[in-house]
């Protein structure tokens, strides 16, 4: 198996990442096309997703000589392991330097972009351009870093990984599934659905969650009532059964309630909740799936703003009575209606 082929998901960046690796693999063949070899990459996006999982096989499958630089020690002792890592990186070549959470190389701030840490990545950089040294970098916010430094010809590709979805989250907790005791009961697609928008460090912390409810409990297998216990309690905070201690009355209105918001959903877009709990007294949660296509019409815009109401008017034509402590969904409403006219100008001639 090929290194990158360890990593999760994330065919579409593989698949270019294979091509930067023939070109650093077999330099010759492209050099005689005229070709630039390219000096740098960065992988950005949200921690726990597997970012440095896919700088290292990269690494891994490059055959190169690796250096890691990371923020482990105090700046001026920083500044001199920088120089120090490129110089011997330079002495090593054709080698790789993983730059390691670079956004974290200077002070977690907004107005670092100046900063020595960043000047003397940059200034290595250009100085060992010419020695064979490849980057490889890191960065959970990308936004943050220094315009000059992050420019194409020092990182010439930069990949955004995001959270799985779908197929690649569903491989992701089969892997992690993989060494555990479960029952026969087990719905990977019913826990894909819950952990949507969910790092793969989280799909593991909820599969080991999962079997250390099963074991306190005294069970010998791990069920799908403890995955979905273990997504319940780590993605939204829900930490018992309210249900119980929850008054009827009560109970019935927020069923109500979050029918209202499922309905709609459904009614409009159809397959897309998730799922529905009321087991929190104060939060009671529909969960529906993110897709992109949404809210790129302005019927899409009516139909969020409708989605925001329905609860509220569910309960009051069931049930005849006021449904009060529905602030954020009227506030959601107003802001996405303020937008909707304001923010995106969506007036047309007839409305002035």
């Amino acid at each position: 198996m090929r290194e990158l082929d360890k990593v999760i998901g994330y065919e579409n960046i593989k698949n270019e990442l294979y091509r930067i690796i023939d070109i650093i693999r077999n330099p010759e063949k492209y050099k005689v096309l005229g070709v630039k070899i390219p000096k740098g990459i960065m992988f950005e996006g949200k921690p726990g997703i597997g970012k440095t999982l896919m700088a290292k096989s990269f690494i891994e499958e490059s055959g190169r000589k690796a250096f890691i630089i990371r923020k482990d020690r105090p700046d001026g002792a920083f500044v001199d392991h920088i120089r120090e890592t490129f110089a011997e990186a330079a002495e090593e070549a054709p080698s790789i330097i993983l730059l390691d959470d670079i956004d974290k190389f200077a002070n977690e701030d907004d107005m670092h972009c100046d900063a020595e840490e960043y000047v003397t990545v940059q200034t290595c950089i250009d100085e060992y351009k010419d020695n064979d040294v490849f980057i490889v970098a890191t960065c959970n916010d990308y936004r943050s870093m220094p315009r000059s430094l992050v420019r194409r010809g020092r990182f010439d590709k930069t990949f955004h990984m995001d959270f799985p979805k779908n197929g690649d989250a569903k491989l992701i907790i089969e892997f992690y599934l993989k060494d555990k005791t479960v029952s026969d009961d087990i719905d990977v697609d019913e826990i894909v659905r819950y952990s949507e928008g969910h790092s793969c460090a989280d799909l593991e912390t909820v599969v080991n969650e999962a079997g250390i409810i099963a074991g306190y409990e005294n069970k010998e297998r791990i069920s799908q009532d403890d995955l979905r216990k273990a997504c319940l309690r780590n993605f939204w905070g829900i930490k018992k059964d309210y249900s119980k201690d929850c008054p009827a009355g009560l109970a019935r209105r927020k069923a109500v309630h979050e029918a209202g918001h499922a309905v709609i959903i459904e009614h409009f877009y159809p397959g897309e909740v998730s799922f529905i709990t009321i087991e929190r007294v104060h939060d009671a949660l529909v969960l529906r799936k993110r897709d992109e296509r949404h809210f790129e019409t302005f019927r899409d815009h009516e139909i969020g703003i409708l989605i925001d109401l329905a609860g509220k008017a569910a309960t009051e034509l069931t049930l005849g009575e006021i449904d009060m402590g529905t602030n954020s969904d009227l506030r959601a409403a107003y802001d996405a209606t303020a937008w909707l006219l304001d923010g995106l100008a969506a007036y047309d001639f007839q409305s002035w």
